[in-house]
Order: structure tokens, then C-alpha cells, then sequence
């Protein structure tokens, strides 16, 4: 019988502290008492013999936060203690307290309280991908990234690093398709000019210009979720002719019209619907940007590619 996989997720904290990083959540002890809860096993570290995750999900730190976290950090230390492993050469490598190692740097402390662990590329990337991810300030393209990056080091599947890191398989789906988007869309989004419910609602649109075009459109005029979804399907009922020539995309009854609407907001890609003229006959046709969207839609569908030779 196989080993069910570990799943982390929530439970990350069983396995590791997972102190607050915005705000000094104890009062400073004075040199020589007991470490608070949660630290022991601490030691002091080298700053300079400390460098950053290279696995770390977390591409975009805000400076605003980063000040505000030093200054508390000169005025009372840094309580809670970051994790580390050992690197060959000497150095430690991040595991979790990336943002209060930066702080504390800025805050020009010159020794770091640390617990070191051992760890492996995959658990130092898991470790770090789930303390991000359940952060509200986690960007959803950095989330995204970090999702791919998974999948693609380790050889996983969607449905492997949802169960990894005690995730719904819809949401790390929902979360990679966003790397389908224009790159200046996803800056867009990591710059919180759209949310994350904006921009899936353009993966319904067909090719990079449609979607960069709605993108600027619901930034200047400042839509909701729902605007942009009503623009969205505006712009999808004024598409050209289908595909076959058979019948103007105006001809469609209002309730195909839906159905096109609908499946498009759950595939997360543009999907037409041509009636026959037999009555309760026709074609659905589901288009892909990439490989990598084809490989989610089929996911979606419980369509099994690897057996397919």
C-alpha cells in the first residue's frame, strides 16, 4: 500500500514556529532570561552568514512594511527567532523569517536568532510556499509562480501540490492559469492595480491583446469583479464569425450564449458552442493557449493524458 502524501498546509505550524513578521508580538527580555516559548533551541547567527532563500516564493517585499518592521525591531530586538539550514559552505539559508532577517539587517543588527533544521530543496521550498501562501499579502502571481515552480522541480501535478500543502486541486489550478496572462497584466496584478477575481475573468478572452485591452480598461475605469465580468462577456458576444463559418456569433440563442459563458468561467479559457441544425445535436470547441493550458483543461475534465501514448 503507498504512503498517502504528507499534507501541510494549515498545519505548517506543528512543524515549524510561524511567528507574526509585522509586528513585535512580545515584550524584549532582557539579556539572560528564558527565550519565549517557541525559541528554544535558538542560537545567535552571523547576519552576513545569512542569505536569503533561494526558493523563496515571495519575489515582491513591501519597503513600507520592511521600515516599519526594522524600526520596531531597533527599538525592542527580534523576538522571534528565524529558521535555518546549514549550507555546505558555510552559510545558512533561509527556511522561514526572510522579511525579519531584511528588517533586522536594515535595522543594522549584526547577529540574528535563529533555529537551524535540517531540510531538503523540496521541504526548504514547501516550507517556504506554505508560510507565503496563506499571508493575505502574498501576491497572487508570486502564489502562482511558486505553484509552477513546485510542479516543475519536484515532477508534480496540480493535484499533487494541492494534496502537499493542504490546498483545494481548484485553487492551485485557478492560481497557475494566471501565468497564461500578459506579462504586463501579471505586473498589473502583482502591483495591485487588479485583483485576483479580475484577472480570471480574462483568461476567458482569446489571445493576449483582448485580455490586455479589458485588463486597461477596468483599471482606468476602476471596475469590480463583477464590471469586468460583464465587460468580459460583452466583448465575447461581439466576437467574429465561429470558427466554421456556420452562423454569426449574433445568431446564438441567449441561453448558448450562457452555456459559452459558463463553461468559459470554469475551464478558465475561451469555449464555443455551435448548434446543429438537428435539433439537440452540435459541437462544444474548448481552445488553449499553451501546452500547459491544455494539460489544466484536461485536469479539469478527469482526462488522464500520461496514459495516452
Amino acid at each position: 500500500m503507498s504512503k498517502a502524501p504528507r499534507r501541510l498546509g494549515r498545519g505548517l505550524s506543528s512543524l515549524i514556529s510561524m511567528p507574526e513578521e509585522t509586528s513585535q508580538l512580545q515584550p524584549n527580555r532582557a539579556e539572560g532570561q528564558e527565550s519565549p516559548p517557541g525559541n528554544t533551541g535558538s542560537v545567535q547567527l552571523p547576519a552576513d552568514r545569512i542569505r536569503p532563500n533561494p526558493r523563496q516564493p515571495r519575489q515582491h517585499f513591501s519597503a513600507t512594511q520592511l521600515q516599519s518592521l526594522a524600526h520596531s525591531i531597533a527599538q525592542t530586538g527580534l523576538i522571534q527567532p528565524i529558521l535555518v539550514r546549514a549550507a555546505a559552505d558555510g552559510f545558512f539559508e533561509i527556511l522561514a523569517g526572510e522579511r525579519r532577517w531584511k528588517a533586522a539587517s536594515m535595522a543594522g543588527l549584526t547577529e540574528i536568532p535563529a533555529i537551524v533544521r535540517e531540510a531538503t530543496d523540496e521541504e526548504m521550498l514547501e516550507i517556504a510556499l506554505v508560510e507565503n501562501i496563506f499571508r493575505e499579502d502574498l501576491n497572487a502571481i508570486d502564489r502562482a509562480t511558486a505553484y509552477r515552480r513546485y510542479c516543475d522541480e519536484f515532477t508534480l501535478s496540480a493535484d499533487q501540490v494541492a494534496q502537499r500543502v493542504g490546498e483545494d486541486r481548484t485553487t492551485v489550478t485557478n492560481y497557475l492559469r494566471l501565468l497564461e496572462l500578459p506579462d504586463e497584466v501579471k505586473e498589473w496584478v502583482v502591483d495591485g492595480k487588479l485583483t485576483m477575481g479580475h484577472a480570471r475573468c480574462l483568461l476567458a478572452l482569446p489571445g493576449p491583446t483582448a485580455r490586455i485591452q479589458a485588463a486597461r480598461e477596468a483599471i482606468e475605469k476602476e471596475f469590480s469583479v463583477r464590471q469586468i465580468e460583464k465587460n468580459v462577456r460583452d466583448r465575447l458576444a461581439a466576437r467574429p464569425q465561429s470558427a466554421d463559418g456556420k452562423g454569426k456569433e449574433s445568431e446564438k440563442r441567449p441561453l448558448i450564449r450562457q452555456l459559452e459563458e459558463a463553461f468559459e468561467q470554469a475551464l478558465g479559457t475561451r469555449v464555443e458552442i455551435i448548434e446543429s441544425r438537428r435539433k439537440g445535436k452540435g459541437k462544444i470547441i474548448i481552445h488553449y493557449a499553451d501546452l500547459d493550458a491544455f494539460d489544466w483543461i484536461a485536469k479539469d475534465l478527469g482526462v488522464d493524458i500520461g496514459k495516452v501514448q
